[in-house]
């Protein structure tokens, strides 16, 4: 492909500083619908409960009418989506700016076509709506935010690229990128098309991707939303015109691949299923492949791994109405959405088996593709999609179909087109308006000596103490208004008596509900700790151990923060009435006769 590169200014100490404070957690959902197979399913947590507003964030990353129309990615600690104004945009997943990234596409307008991220890149193919973006096809470094590579994929105003990439490893460690065109110029753009390609690139070197094949819509019509599904050695799609096409996509010569079988699906199932505009799903404990079309069903159709082959004899299909939406499998069960314009919809719940319906859920258009937690064990799934309406937003439903909580999108603009994601105890979207969001249900406690919370002072004889009890002076209503709010002026300030070391206990109770889900306990003290030695040790008891176990200590005799962290054995910190104790403990030696804490602000925040 031609080459350019685009010099991104980076603050090396920033960047440094900042990704040492931010710990990985959670995997990756690294291109539509997670995998190369579109499962739609993470073993990640997911809020289940109504996202936390102090922990939960919003970005408005670019106006218009079609602000952010395919759904985000996660690679590693980030968040990355595409928006219609051209930006390629990248946030920490809790929401905290990345300094020194800045990264165009070009070419600003609609953009339905999510990246794809591996090999340490964001691949993006920029849709070029009504227009001929030179480049469209784009390498970018996860890291830097530099274009490795990019090129023209074609020359022309009228194709346009919208389906989702589709990345793949195959068994030789070849890397691979795959993604469909439509010409939208002489027709309906809304529900009728006229030509267009599937492409396949090598990418397993990112500074030179190399197109390996190219194959026609041999139905004369296209790909709008239809991603592919790598199965093995194959890749398996769907077109405009109801066709679906196995090619081995490793097996070709001179730019032409090799067909391994193409069906009409209204032959198989009898009907005209029109358009399909929505990704293979497949399911490799049930052998079958999973999609929709515009005719209103929902299909599932056996599909034989080892050849490449389709079984027309396996298969179902269930009415449910107008879907672009990609199915998602799981334990026996499919879960898609359908659409009526932008006024109503639901969220269905099929039998794997023949497809009929178990539940359904009316919670608003749903053109997106559910996205599913399965963190909480078998029985206990949760899903998770986006509504596009006026008044659109994200739905979290559990396994039985019953809503648990929803949330409006943010703005004026508020259709959610594009579906959700998983990552991390995080839920992510964005919608037209252009905000892109992220929801989690991470508790956070703020101390605020409320009657689930008590705080202790004010010294002790040795660091640390050897029970959990000391100090046993509790604070006093003055104390407890001094710390509930991170104002940076009210201090509880204690000091010790002669010989003593300062000291300040904070007993926070965990939720009942949420105790079996954590996964991590985060605490955060500021304030200052003085005496002949400057600075403090933050400690959290171990019941199992019976021990004050050490999580940060500093130097620093001015206001400060201590923050540390347990992420194993977490039961060992949550004792049988669910309390967490923490101690802040004054560094001075036995022989001083000044030490003092002060206490700022304390929090703890509780993982799924």
């Amino acid at each position: 492909m031609k080459k350019f590169t685009l010099g991104i200014s980076v603050i090396c100490l920033i960047l440094l500083l900042v990704a040492a404070a931010q710990p990985a957690l959670g995997s990756d959902w690294a291109q539509f619908q997670k995998d190369k197979v579109n499962s739609g399913i993470t073993g990640d947590s997911a809020p289940i409960a109504t996202p936390n507003s102090t922990m939960s964030w919003q970005h408005d990353i670019c106006s218009g009418w079609v602000g952010i129309d395919a759904s985000p990615i996660v690679y590693g600690d980030y968040v990355y989506a595409v928006a219609s104004d051209g930006n390629l945009a990248k946030y920490y997943k809790d929401g905290t700016s990345v300094g020194g990234w800045s990264v165009d596409i070009g070419n600003p307008g609609f953009q339905n076509a999510a990246p794809a991220a591996g090999n340490g890149h964001i691949f993006v193919v920029n849709t070029g709506y009504g227009s001929d973006p030179d480049p469209d096809l784009i390498a970018v470094d996860a890291s830097t935010g530099s274009i490795s590579d990019s090129g023209s994929v074609i020359a022309s105003t009228s194709i346009q690229f919208s389906t989702p990439i589709t990345y793949a490893e195959d068994s030789n460690g070849n890397k691979h990128i795959l993604f469909g065109s439509v010409n939208m110029s002489s027709v309906d753009p809304v529900n009728l098309s006229d030509g267009g390609k599937y492409y396949c690139y090598n990418v397993t070197d990112p500074t030179n991707m190399v197109k390996e094949w190219e194959r026609d819509c041999s139905s004369a019509k296209g790909y709008y939303w239809a991603g592919a599904a790598i199965i093995g050695d194959y890749a398996v799609y769907g077109d405009d015109a109801g066709h679906l096409v196995s090619v081995n996509y490793t097996n070709f010569t001179n730019y032409e691949v090799e067909t391994v079988q193409e069906i009409d699906a209204s032959t198989v199932f009898g009907f005209n299923v029109n358009e399909i505009r929505s990704s293979i799903c497949y399911s490799e404990e049930t052998g079958r492949i999973y999609f929709t079309s515009l005719a209103g069903y929902c299909y599932s159709l056996g599909f034989n791994a080892n050849t490449g082959q389709f079984d027309t004899a396996n298969k179902w299909s269930e009415s449910i109405g107008y879907s672009t939406s990609t199915p998602a499998y799981y334990n026996g069960r499919v879960y898609v959405g359908h659409n009526n314009g932008f006024s109503t919809g639901k969220l269905w719940c099929l039998n794997a088996s023949d497809g009929t319906e178990i539940w359904n859920n009316s919670v608003g258009p749903v053109q997106s593709s559910p996205a599913i937690s399965t963190f909480y064990g078998p029985g206990n799934e949760y899903i998770y999609v986006t509504t596009n309406s006026g008044s659109g937003g994200i739905y979290c439903v559990n396994s039985s179909g019953v809503t648990v909580w929803s949330e409006t999108s943010p703005g004026t603009n508020c259709y959610c087109l594009a579906g959700a994601i998983i990552s991390g105890g995080w839920v992510f979207y964005g919608n037209d308006g252009g905000y892109l969001c992220g929801c989690a249900n991470y508790t956070r406690y703020d101390f605020n000596g409320s009657a689930d919370m008590w705080a202790y002072k004010y010294q002790v004889d040795d660091k640390p103490p050897s029970t959990a009890t000391d100090p046993a002076i509790e604070f006093s209503n003055t104390d407890y208004t001094a710390i509930k709010t991170d104002d940076d002026t009210n201090y509880a300030e204690y000091y010790a008596d002669d010989g003593e070391y300062a000291a300040q206990r904070f007993v926070f109770k965990i939720d009942d509900n949420e105790k079996p889900w954590i996964t991590s306990i985060n605490v955060t003290w500021n304030g200052i700790a003085q005496g002949d030695n400057n600075g403090a040790h933050l400690y959290i008891w171990n019941n199992t151990a019976s021990e004050y176990e050490q999580l940060a200590d500093n130097d620093v005799g001015s206001d400060a923060f201590l923050t540390g962290e347990v992420t194993e054995n977490i039961d060992n910190y949550i004792d049988n009435s669910n309390n967490v104790t923490l101690l802040v403990v004054q560094k001075s030696s036995t022989d001083i006769d000044s030490s003092v804490i002060k206490t700022d602000y304390v929090k703890l925040v509780a993982t799924p």
